[in-house]
C-alpha cells in the first residue's frame, strides 16, 4: 500500500485499478477551463498503452510542482496521488467515501496545486 513519504508502486497500485479512457479523463479535466490551465498540466503519459489503468501528468502550479497520478479504483471512483518528479507521495486524495467522484476530481486536485485562499472566482 502506497503512503506519504514513500515512492509511488506504479505496478503494485495498477494490480487494484480499473482500465480506464486516457482521452476522456484529460477532457473531463479541461472541461473546468482556466482552471485546469492554471495547474501547467504537461507530460501526458499512461502505464499500459492497450489497457491503460492510470493517467500521469506534471503540473507547475503554484503550490505544487511534482506529478499527479489518476487512477480508477474497484468502485469506479477516482483516487489521486500528488508526488515529487521522483515519485515520493506527498499527499493522495483522501479515501473516505472510497475515492473521488467525477464531479469532485478537478476542484481536489486544484485545492492542492493551484488555488490560493484568496482567490476570487
Amino acid at each position: 500500500m502506497n503512503t506519504v513519504g514513500e515512492k509511488i508502486d506504479i505496478t503494485e497500485k495498477v494490480k487494484s485499478c480499473r482500465q480506464l479512457d486516457p482521452k476522456e479523463l484529460i477532457n473531463l479535466l479541461r472541461a473546468s477551463g482556466f482552471t485546469f490551465m492554471s495547474w501547467g498540466a504537461t507530460a501526458f503519459t499512461v502505464d499500459n498503452m492497450r489497457k491503460p489503468r492510470m493517467l500521469r501528468f506534471k503540473s507547475n502550479g503554484y503550490k505544487h510542482k511534482g506529478h499527479v497520478y489518476i487512477f480508477v479504483n474497484g468502485a469506479d471512483l477516482f483516487d489521486v496521488y500528488l508526488t515529487t518528479l521522483k515519485g515520493t507521495i506527498i499527499e493522495i486524495s483522501d479515501d473516505s467515501h472510497g475515492g473521488l467522484y467525477f464531479d469532485m476530481l478537478a476542484n481536489w486536485i486544484d485545492e492542492r496545486i493551484e488555488k490560493q485562499a484568496d482567490y476570487v472566482r
